[in-house]
């Protein structure tokens, strides 16, 4: 009888163990797709306060008015200081590979555009950044 029982609470035990796991893993995949929601979602507040032609071989910032280059820049600076944050966590490992693949596909192919490069010139001559970050957009911009 005793032998029943201590199998009976071994199974419970076993049961429970792989339930906790089983949720652990699932708090886990929503965690990481939350938190992947949320930089997509600062992500595209960037991109919906920039100029439609924000990617155009002959975007200027120096055609545009005081006001509104100053608008576009700030939005620039918040949209470097998001990929600091990026670069920051691939950097110390807090990051899927995966994730970071994707983000640093995307962060290169507009760090190469023309208004992208003029404002890191603008912003990175009065914005600190870490000296790592500021080397690695440098070698996505080719400077």
């Amino acid at each position: 009888m005793e032998y029943i029982a201590l199998i009976i609470s071994i199974m419970t035990l076993v049961v429970l163990v792989i339930d906790n796991l089983n949720q652990t893993k699932t708090f886990n995949k929503q965690l990481k797709l939350n938190f992947f929601s949320e930089y997509t979602k600062r992500y595209q507040d960037i991109a919906l306060n920039l100029p439609e032609n924000i990617n155009d071989d002959d975007f200027s910032y120096k055609n545009m008015l005081d006001e509104e280059r100053s608008h576009v820049l700030r939005y620039m600076r918040v949209y470097f200081d998001l990929c600091s944050e990026e670069f920051y966590l691939y950097s110390n490992n807090c990051l899927d590979e995966n994730v970071w693949e994707n983000w640093e596909e995307g962060i290169s192919c507009t760090m190469n555009k023309k208004a992208y490069k003029e404002a890191w010139k603008i912003i990175n001559a009065s914005h600190f950044y870490n000296g790592d970050f500021e080397k690695w957009v440098e070698s996505k911009m080719h400077l």
